[in-house]
Formats: structure tokens, C-alpha cells, sequence
């Protein structure tokens, strides 16, 4: 048996094949959207270096005592980084002190005995080399005055070394 089917009977066989595949709606999700400010953050990778490399030392010689600073944490200049032991260093100021006192006595004493040798030198009432040895005691002791000075200086400012601050920002 042979069948044969139209042109037409092909196109409604296709047209009904069709019809019962329609695709169904996809499902939507809808967002309610709000105007509003966000902030924008942007993450770099990077590296950083220090602009200035200084080297931190102590100008004179102790035991350290404190450290004030966090590694890490951000420095002005003039912060204090560490505090030395004073100690020893208040002690060499006082030494100092007493030593400039003692010489200024001498000097006084000096001073006070040339002042006493001079008028009796002029009257011929002392040798020449009393007159002599009275200026060369006050001369030496007023040196040994200006010496001790230096000394009072030279140890306030060993003193004020035992703080060490920053160079640098």
C-alpha cells in the first residue's frame, strides 16, 4: 500500500508539532533600585620605601633604659626615640659643678692675695718674686676657672645626649 501525502498535509503536520513546543516565559527577578552615594575603594598592590635613611646612634656611651616609640609607627622631628640611663651623667655634672666651685675659690683666694702683694710690692715692702708668684697663682687659677667652665659645659651636654630624638620627620 503506498500512501501519498500533499504538500498541505505536511505543512499542518509541521504547524501542529510546533504549536504544542512553545517555549514557556523565563522567570525574571526584579530589583527595586535606589539612588544613593557609594563610596568608591580601590585596593593596589605596591611597595614602599622610606624617602630618607638616617642611622639613629648615641653620642655617648650607656646603658639604654627606655625605648619610646612603636617599630613602625609615624615619627615627627624632635620625637624621642629612646631615654639613656642619666644617672651617671647627672653625677658628671655635679663633679663638674664642685670642681668649678673649688677653682672659683681658689681664684678668689688668688685674686685676693695679689690684690694684697701689689701694694706692698710697690713699696718695696715684698721681693719682685712674691709679686710675681701672686700673678701666676691668679693667672693659673682663673685658667683652671675657664677650664672647669668647660667641663660644666662638655657634661650638660653629655647629659643631654642621653635622649635621642629624631633627625628627621
Amino acid at each position: 500500500m503506498i500512501f501519498a501525502l500533499s504538500p498541505e498535509a505536511v505543512q499542518a503536520e509541521k504547524k501542529e508539532q510546533t504549536s504544542d513546543q512553545t517555549p514557556s516565559a523565563p522567570e525574571v527577578t526584579v530589583i527595586l533600585t535606589v539612588p544613593r552615594n557609594t563610596p568608591v575603594a580601590i585596593e593596589f598592590v605596591g611597595k614602599t620605601v622610606s624617602s630618607r635613611r638616617v642611622e639613629i646612634r648615641s653620642r655617648v656611651e650607656g646603658f639604654l633604659e627606655k625605648r619610646l616609640y612603636t617599630e613602625g609607627s609615624m615619627v615627627q622631628e624632635g620625637d624621642v626615640l629612646f631615654q639613656m640611663d642619666r644617672k651617671p651623667f647627672e653625677a658628671d655634672l655635679r663633679a663638674a659643678k664642685a670642681e668649678l666651685a673649688q677653682q672659683q675659690a681658689r681664684l678668689d683666694t688668688a685674686e685676693a692675695n695679689l690684690k694684697r702683694v701689689k701694694p706692698l710690692a710697690e713699696k718695696n715692702a715684698v721681693s719682685q718674686k712674691d709679686l710675681d708668684d701672686a700673678t701666676g697663682t691668679y693667672l693659673t687659677s682663673a685658667a683652671a676657672v675657664e677650664a672647669a667652665k668647660a667641663k660644666v659645659v662638655q657634661a650638660e651636654l653629655n647629659l643631654s645626649y642621653t635622649t635621642i630624638r629624631t633627625p628627621v620627620t
